[in-house]
């Protein structure tokens, strides 16, 4: 699976390459981030909520390739969700910012809820000092501040919350498990936040726009049980219920990033509601 979705991930990137030279300064700004957007929500659906997205694939190149691509591309934004070994993300991500920074050009970073990984008794705002105790919590902590070190106001981080489609691979998950019988892995003891892939696109293409910059969280005002969304996603997409196997959990841990910058519109804004009824609508288009 995760070499089918390497695969045509490159295959996407490459399309839009090609498309961005054929038509040079005819594609207009909003365009841009829109194509981009596109490759964007490719890249992120693969992620999960409980372990690392990163483990088993190395897609970061080295300093020399990176810098090859950055001169030939000049790009004006550059939005990285890479994955990989953590050392290696973080030489990417140095070079990446040494090129950008002092020029008239942007990065968007990828980051997540794990960077409160190690205090989840409450929901956390963008105000919020981080609190990781995961290595993958730890790292996307220290990338943050070395990429805010070296890019100042040119940096936007985006913590996303557990991003959901209709055939992300936890609702993959659910309908295999449905057919199957086989019991399926739940957390009653979580309480999370979600997003959808078009949310965070459409972020993207708002924040991006307006130079907007600094951390935003990305996902639902309000809050819901692990587990109860999962049962609410099963009766959305109509896929027959599976038995689900309970995780114990000692207390109630918080798995949430709400967002609460001013500068976002309420029309950007959504609920657990607002996703169910998007999933609902995506899935039968």
């Amino acid at each position: 699976m995760m070499l089918e979705w390497a695969t045509s991930s490159c295959l996407l990137i490459l399309a839009v390459m090609a498309l961005r030279a054929a038509l040079g300064r005819r594609i207009s700004p909003g365009l841009r981030y829109a194509l981009w957007a596109v490759v964007l929500v490719r890249l992120l659906v693969p992620v999960q909520l409980f372990t690392s997205p990163v483990a088993g694939l190395t897609v970061a190149p080295p300093p020399e390739a990176l810098k090859e691509v950055l001169l030939r591309e000049n790009p004006d934004v550059v939005i990285s969700s890479v994955r990989g070994d953590y050392p290696a993300q973080i030489t990417f991500h140095r070079a990446l910012a040494e090129w950008l920074a002092g020029k008239d050009k942007r990065l968007l970073y990828m980051s997540t809820a794990n960077v409160f990984d190690g205090r989840l008794t409450q929901p956390w705002t963008e105000a919020d000092p981080p609190a990781p105790a995961s290595d993958y919590g730890v790292f996307k902590r220290d990338c943050e501040a070395m990429l805010g070190r070296l890019l100042g106001e040119q940096l936007t981080v985006f913590r996303l919350a557990a991003v959901w489609s209709p055939g992300c691979p936890r609702v993959r998950q659910l309908r295999r498990s449905s057919e199957s019988g086989e019991p399926h892995p739940t957390y009653p003891g979580y309480t999370i936040n979600v997003t959808l892939a078009d949310q965070i696109g459409d972020y993207a293409r708002y924040v991006l726009s307006r130079k907007l910059h600094g951390i935003f969280h990305v996902g639902t005002t309000d809050t819901v049980n692990y587990a109860a969304f999962e049962e609410m996603v099963c009766r959305a997409l109509h896929i027959p219920p599976p038995v689900f196997a309970p995780e114990p959990a000692e207390e109630e841990a918080f798995f949430a990033v709400l967002p609460a910058r001013g500068e976002i519109p309420a029309d950007l804004q959504m609920t657990v509601s607002h996703v169910l009824s998007a999933l609902k609508t995506e899935s039968t288009q």
